[in-house]
C-alpha cells in the first residue's frame, strides 16, 4: 500500500507547478545574483582600476558561495515549502481526491506520510541544487569575466560548517513543512493552511525579536523553533547557548515529530465519517 501511496503521490506532484518552483526558483535567483555580483566587480575594476585583493577572492573560494546560498536558500524555501505542502493537502480536500486513495482508518496516517516525505526530498533537493548553482555560476564568471580562479584549497572545518548549516537549513524547512501540514489539516483548505501556517512563522520570529525587551517576550522564546534552531547550531559547533541541549532537542522534536503525530491524529478523526 505504501508502494501505491508514493507512485500516486508522484503523479499528482509532478504536475503541480509548485513541485518544480520551490528548487528551481532559489536557484535562478541565486544564478542571476551570482552573475550581477561577478559583473558589478568586473565593472569597478574597469573604472577605478582597483584589484581584488587575497580576502575578497577567498569570498569566492568554496565553500563561502555554498554558505550564502545555504542562507539565502533556507529563508526563501520556508515560504516554498509552507506553499507547497498546504496546496498538495489542501488539493486533497477541495476535490476529496484523498478518498479515492484511503479506504479504511490505519491508512489515513500513512497518506500524510507520504506527503510530508516528499516534501522533505524537496527540500534536501532545494538546498543543494541552489547552493550548487551559486557557487558554479561564481566560479563560471570569475574565470569568464574577470580570468581569476579563486583559492582551491580549503580546511576540514569549513566543510563541517557547511554541514552544519545544512542540517540547520533542512530541519528549519522540515519545521515549515509540518507547520504547514498541520495548519492544512486543521482548515481543510489550501487558503486555510497559508493563512495559518504563514502568520504562525511570522509570530515566531517576531517574538524572537521581540524577546531582547524582556517580559513575557522572553519568557515565551525558548519554545520558539528558531531560538532552538540557533541553539541547536551552536551546540553542532561545539559552543554554548541560551537553552540547554535537551531542552533544544526537545522542542525541536515536538515541531517534526510531534506536530506531524497531531496532523494525523486531527485527520484521522475529523473525516471519519467523510
Amino acid at each position: 500500500m505504501m508502494t501505491g501511496l508514493l507512485r500516486a503521490e508522484w503523479i499528482k506532484l509532478r504536475h503541480l507547478r509548485i513541485t518544480w518552483l520551490t528548487p528551481i526558483l532559489p536557484a535562478a535567483l541565486l544564478m542571476i545574483g551570482g552573475i550581477r555580483t561577478i559583473q558589478s566587480a568586473a565593472e569597478s575594476i574597469q573604472m577605478y582600476g582597483i584589484t581584488l585583493d587575497d580576502t575578497i577572492l577567498r569570498s569566492f573560494a568554496f565553500p563561502q558561495p555554498m554558505l550564502t546560498g545555504l542562507q539565502f536558500a533556507s529563508v526563501l524555501g520556508t515560504l516554498l515549502i509552507v506553499i507547497s505542502v498546504t496546496m498538495n493537502v489542501g488539493n486533497e480536500f477541495a476535490f476529496d481526491t484523498w478518498k479515492i486513495l484511503l479506504t479504511k482508518r490505519a491508512r489515513r496516517s500513512r497518506f500524510l506520510l507520504v506527503k510530508l516525505a516528499y516534501a522533505l526530498v524537496e527540500a534536501a533537493v532545494t538546498l543543494i541544487l541552489a547552493p550548487l548553482v551559486f557557487q558554479i555560476v561564481i566560479l563560471i564568471m570569475l574565470r569568464t569575466t574577470l580570468n581569476i580562479t579563486p583559492p582551491t584549497s580549503f580546511t576540514s572545518g569549513e566543510v563541517a560548517t557547511l554541514g552544519i548549516t545544512f542540517l540547520v537549513a533542512w530541519v528549519r524547512l522540515t519545521i515549515a513543512a509540518t507547520i504547514g501540514l498541520l495548519a492544512t489539516v486543521l482548515t481543510r483548505s489550501s487558503s486555510g493552511g497559508i493563512a495559518l501556517a504563514a502568520p504562525w512563522l511570522l509570530g515566531d520570529l517576531l517574538i524572537n525579536e521581540l524577546s531582547f525587551a524582556g517580559g513575557l517576550w522572553r519568557d515565551l522564546a525558548p519554545y520558539t523553533f528558531n531560538l532552538n534552531l540557533a541553539a541547536f547550531e551552536t551546540y553542532l559547533q561545539g559552543g554554548r547557548a541560551e537553552v540547554s541541549d535537551a531542552h533544544c532537542v526537545a522542542v525541536l522534536l515536538v515541531y517534526t515529530v510531534g506536530f506531524t503525530w497531531l496532523a494525523a491524529i486531527v485527520f484521522r478523526r475529523r473525516d471519519i465519517a467523510g
